[in-house]
């Protein structure tokens, strides 16, 4: 599913958590959880799903929705490709992610 397209690499000091964000470029919620995740220097990969084809963005949606279940907003961040967070509030970022 998601190693035909091609992410965004942002390189980091913590490469440790597989991270990869979905995300849409007009969302603002998804602008900052990149922001938030370059602030904390955590290596991660980020795709904007309306810069893709429509057929392939579809095809990513239902393939996240299937394996994470219930995923309503953008962004969506998975963990080591084993959970899931779906838009952006700092505070569960910084407990999915172990930052003080």
């Amino acid at each position: 599913m998601q190693e035909a397209v091609e992410f965004v690499k942002e390189e980091g000091t913590r490469a440790d958590l597989k991270l990869k964000l979905y995300a849409l470029s007009t969302c603002a919620f998804c602008k900052r959880a990149i922001e938030f995740l370059k602030a904390q220097n955590i290596e991660f990969q980020y795709i904007y799903l309306d810069k893709i084809d429509v057929d392939r963005k579809r095809e990513i949606k239902a393939g996240l929705k299937e394996k994470y279940k219930n995923l309503p907003v953008f962004p969506v961040l998975t963990i080591k490709d084993e959970r899931a967070i779906s838009g952006f509030r700092e505070e569960e970022y910084r407990q999915a992610l172990g930052i003080e």
